[in-house]
């Protein structure tokens, strides 16, 4: 018979239970559903935004709101290395592109993630309550093609 180890063998158990909390965490978020509400206004006229989210696998196109409109995607979530959605946003009263990560597997637990898309940024309801105060600056900004204002991020 073999001999094991009493300490590795209390390792691969502790090991076995952290990934089973792990894959149960994951699996309690299998479907997350992001919200993108517009709230870009230039005083006094309500402005339109246009969106454009991706992830390394998926693209979902573009997206034109009104003020106070929202756009909605579901997805998975990626085991075990996360997924990753970035957006891009543009309106008529700004010459660049806005860009954010809408939805981090590694920042978000959330299983509904509701944003409010502003000039400065976006915030993020976190908790469900409705009060938007995770705010996040634009993760950059760049300066968009005067010629193609809907080229490719």
């Amino acid at each position: 018979m073999a001999y094991q180890n009493p300490i590795t063998l209390k390792f691969s158990i502790l090991i076995i239970v952290i990934l089973a909390f792990e894959a149960r965490e994951i699996t309690s978020y299998s479907r997350v559903t992001v919200t993108i509400i517009n709230a870009v206004a230039k005083d006094p006229y309500p402005t339109n935004i246009t969106l454009h989210c991706k992830s390394k696998d998926d693209d979902l196109g573009f997206h034109t709101l009104k003020l106070e409109e929202s756009y909605m995607f579901s997805f998975k979530p990626r085991f075990p290395f996360g997924t990753l959605f970035f957006c891009s946003f543009t309106w008529k009263e700004s010459p660049n592109r806005h860009y954010i990560d809408i939805y981090d597997f590694k920042r978000d637990r959330c299983k509904n993630c509701r944003w409010r898309m502003n000039k400065d940024g976006g915030c993020r309801d976190h908790d469900g309550t409705g009060s938007f105060d995770v705010c996040i600056p634009w993760k950059s900004v760049e300066l968009m093609d005067v010629n193609n204002t809907t080229s490719e991020m």
